[in-house]
């Protein structure tokens, strides 16, 4: 029996993992981490074969984690779940360690757990290849720019560049982007931890804006203005607290 725990910041994602390994008569799900902090405490307390890996989640990403249990001394097998694109996936199948691309495929699943029966008896060889893996990829700095939402019932993943805001409506977080609406199970500023680039800008307290889309700025009261975004009739408002940083951005003289 392989034993594995399955670690990302949203719960859709952690659910519908859980979901399709359970299918697997010799895979068995001992645990469920909502960040990389838990993560390490449940490896280090379950002691799993395998860990389904989320790399991108704010504060400490699965990188960071992957590096953390690999010096802590008791190394599973380790399958990082991504929304890299095709050019930093190469970096995984040149040091032979598998990963998951959201949406997770049933298909491609199979072939990863039928990987998974083989290295369970060569983990010396894991291990290798996946500290390999670890430094090539902090050299690299390979940079995120896919994010995946859950929507009706499946996992939509987006390019960052697909993103026009995130705001809080009622509590919960909207993404708006070329392609609809979403929601993000987690707060504004987990999202703006996310999103990790310099595009972005939190223009309030209750949005998060893409520089890249903003079509028009009119100066506003108290020396603050309201932006126009393309690709929507939404009008957002650039705080007092923010507008200094907003004008040294934009280049406002």
């Amino acid at each position: 029996m392989i034993s594995c725990l399955i670690v990302d910041d949203e719960a859709p994602a952690r659910e519908e993992l859980k979901f399709l390994i359970e299918e697997f008569e010799d895979v068995n799900v001992v645990g469920l981490a909502k960040h990389g902090l838990e993560a390490i405490e449940l490896n280090s307390k379950l002691n799993p074969d395998l860990i389904f890996l989320d790399i991108e989640m704010p504060k400490i990403g699965g990188i960071e984690v992957a590096d953390t249990i690999i010096k802590s001394g008791y190394n599973p097998i380790i399958v990082f779940v991504t929304a890299y694109d095709e050019f930093a996936l190469k970096a995984f199948e040149v040091n032979a360690i598998d990963y998951l691309l959201k949406p997770i495929i049933k298909e491609r699943l199979n072939k990863t757990i039928n990987k998974i029966r083989t290295m369970k008896n060569n983990i010396s060889r894991n291990e290798y290849d996946l500290s390999k893996l670890l430094t090539e990829m902090k050299e690299k700095n390979f940079n995120i720019n896919k994010i995946t939402l859950y929507k009706d019932g499946t996992l939509i993943p987006l390019r960052q560049d697909e993103i026009v805001y995130a705001t809080v409506e009622l509590k919960q977080t909207i993404i708006i982007s070329t392609r609809g609406r979403y929601e993000y199970p987690n707060t504004l500023s987990c999202f703006e931890e996310k999103m990790n680039s310099k595009n972005f800008f939190r223009s309030h307290r209750s949005f998060l804006i893409n520089l890249d889309f903003i079509e028009k700025i009119e100066p506003w009261f108290n020396s603050t203005f309201i932006i126009k975004m393309k690709n929507c009739e939404d009008k957002i408002p650039v705080s007092r607290g923010q507008a200094k940083e907003f004008k040294k951005i934009m280049n406002i003289t």
